[in-house]
């Protein structure tokens, strides 16, 4: 039978042997109740309640209401792997497959982000903030043809290269002169000094776009999706929250980030 905790106040310690020894039946001693390592604070949903914990130490630290979603984290990650790319292209040592991991990888990663809209639908920030969430992806579930760049580019070229390994962008030199060589002889031709290393789209919805170019597109229109559904609930995405209870920092505070520096 498995034993039960005592709980906070005076526990009876009952007929034990060494306090019989002792000519005792019983002994009361005080428990103290653990202290408490995580800040809760409810965020009201009608009939229910759901929980939003934050470490103790940080329920009063803030950080801006974009940072509460998932969606926006992962579009994050999504900008950083498009500038690492736009690196790699620059870069004079660039071979024409280093291009190929970085691309899905921001493809899929930038459609997630997307599809964590049905994440964050469920969170424990603002009612508001949720429903504008869940209303922002069944409006692009349910007009695709508004909402191509995430229909016939992100989600298809991710499915197309984790299913079958067909890839849309292809790698080619653009000259000075804007002609392109579609056609680099191997992956030890010497690239002219006129020209640049560029990714290229071929098929689809989105034929012959410079496939670096339409990864940034894609960015801002995630970006767009996420501040306009913030913007409905009534909130700016750069405002800052508390991490405990997402609610607006006391005025007498100085607001600070979870890093610990003053907000700008």
């Amino acid at each position: 039978m498995p034993q039960r905790r005592p709980r906070a106040g005076v526990v009876k310690l009952v007929n034990t042997r060494d306090l019989k020894s002792l000519g005792l039946t019983a002994l009361s001693v005080q428990v103290r109740p653990p202290a408490p390592n995580f800040s809760t604070a409810y965020q009201p949903l009608g009939r229910r309640e759901y929980p939003m914990t934050a470490p103790f130490a940080y329920r009063n630290m803030s950080v801006p209401v974009k940072f509460f979603l998932n969606s926006h984290r992962a579009l994050t990650d999504g900008r950083a792997g498009i500038r690492c790319l736009e690196q790699h292209l620059a870069s004079e040592s660039f071979l024409l497959s280093d291009w190929k991991v970085i691309w899905i990888g921001v493809c899929a990663v930038l459609r997630v982000a997307v599809t964590l809209f049905q994440v964050d639908a469920k969170s424990c920030i603002s009612r508001e903030i949720r429903g504008e969430i869940a209303n922002e992806w069944r409006s692009v579930a349910l007009n695709k043809a508004d909402h191509p760049i995430f229909w016939e580019f992100l989600r298809k070229e991710r499915d197309n290269i984790l299913h079958q390994y067909e890839w849309a962008a292809f790698e080619a030199w653009m000259h000075e002169d804007g002609t392109i060589d579609v056609s680099p002889k191997g992956l030890m031709s010497i690239k002219p000094d006129d020209a640049m290393n560029v990714l290229l789209m071929r098929g689809g919805h989105y034929h012959g776009r410079n496939s670096l170019e339409l990864l940034q597109e894609s960015a801002d229109w995630v970006e767009e999706r996420i501040f306009s559904a913030i913007r409905r609930a009534g909130f700016d995405p750069n405002e800052s929250r508390t991490l405990g209870g997402f609610v607006p920092a006391p005025s007498t505070m100085i607001p600070k980030t979870i890093l610990g520096g003053a907000v700008d």
